[in-house]
């Protein structure tokens, strides 16, 4: 298994490369090589794209001591994917959406001893940790995202009416521990939306 390490970059999203793409990304799909993946000490800025960090389909990943700003959608965008170890970072709300967005059977990611900086953009779709939101590959029923753990946190000029440190969708109860509360929607109105949301796109 190949090895890629980062160390003490800086990237800054582009708009050359579109509105919905992100400042540094990574993607792995069967029949690739499986890669590991190591950044370490590095500022990620998505400036006026979408998300500082994608990850898509990803395995065996460490982020540790980053600096990750958000764009108009994500600090982070996980989607599919696991076995993550997010630590001692900051991740920089900038008019953002959600810092995190974990869905599409991602498994096993930790969040640990991280800080969440700014609130979220609006308190109505919002949240720190959005989980097991729907994405394009949920038209066909898939396991739920599970496994998450966002432990040792701390909030950074954040609003208290904010704390929402996770919403859960479809998605497994997150392991927390820190000062925010989960969001729990209720499995009927996911039901729903997944209806809904299939429906729209058949």
């Amino acid at each position: 298994m190949s090895e890629i390490v980062i160390d003490g970059k800086t990237f800054k999203g582009d708009l050359k490369n579109g509105a919905e793409s992100n400042a540094l990304g990574f993607a792995w799909r069967p029949g690739m090589p499986k890669q590991k993946i190591r950044v370490n000490n590095c500022t990620i800025d998505a400036g006026h794209v979408a998300e500082g960090l994608k990850l898509s389909y990803c395995h065996d990943v460490i982020v540790k001591n980053c600096t990750i700003i958000g764009g108009h959608e994500d600090c982070v965008d996980i989607v599919r994917g696991g076995y993550m170890l997010f630590e001692n970072c900051r991740f920089v709300s900038n008019n953002t959406k959600h810092h995190f967005t974990i869905k599409c059977q991602a498994s096993n990611i930790t969040i640990k001893d991280c800080v969440f900086v700014n609130d979220f953009k609006t308190l109505i779709d919002g949240a720190f940790v959005d989980l097991g939101n729907w994405s394009d590959y949920d038209v066909v029923d898939l396991p739920k995202t599970k496994e998450i753990y966002i432990v040792d946190y701390k909030f950074e000029n954040v609003s208290w009416y904010t704390k929402i440190i996770s919403r859960r969708l479809y998605a497994e109860n997150p392991i927390t521990r820190g000062d925010g509360f989960v969001l729990k929607i209720p499995r009927l109105l996911v039901w729903l939306f997944w209806k809904l949301r299939r429906f729209q796109v058949s």
